[in-house]
């Protein structure tokens, strides 16, 4: 199995800090030769999960970073998103709404799901934060 790193970025957990995400993404796979449906499809995912880092995990005035890694295993991307508060999240928050409920805002972890293959809470042992993988095959 080969494993490669392609991305380690560190940001403020700050909505206004997603555009640099989004940057920092497209500058990643622009060389790789992924097909840019793909590539915006993942851009959209992370900025889903980034920003329900933000607003959940970093809430009641919690504030510090995200940290996004990207890693190249064979045909697979794997994502982590590690962020440092003190809200330890747990998989059954993490829910999407009914699509029957229409309203705005709460699907993210729909979308996530549906474009990622996998998408799981890492254990980050007892220190605070959580971390958070999600897989996705490609080619190319």
């Amino acid at each position: 199995m080969t494993t490669d790193k392609l991305l380690e970025f560190k940001f403020p957990a700050e909505p206004q800090h997603l555009s640099s995400v989004r940057q920092k993404l497209r500058e990643t796979f622009g060389e790789a030769g992924y097909p840019r449906e793909t590539v915006d499809c993942i851009i959209l995912a992370i900025g889903e999960a980034c920003m329900n880092i933000i607003q959940h995990a970093y809430c009641d005035d919690d504030c510090g970073d995200i940290v996004l890694e990207i890693t190249r295993q064979d045909s697979h991307l794997i994502f982590r998103l590690t962020d440092f508060a003190r809200n330890k999240s747990r998989a059954e928050q993490m829910q999407s709404r009914s699509l029957d409920d229409i309203r705005p805002g709460g699907l993210g972890c729909h979308i996530i799901n549906e474009i990622m293959d996998e998408v799981k809470l890492v254990d980050c042992g007892a220190r605070q934060g959580n971390c958070l993988q999600m897989k996705k095959e490609v080619n190319g």
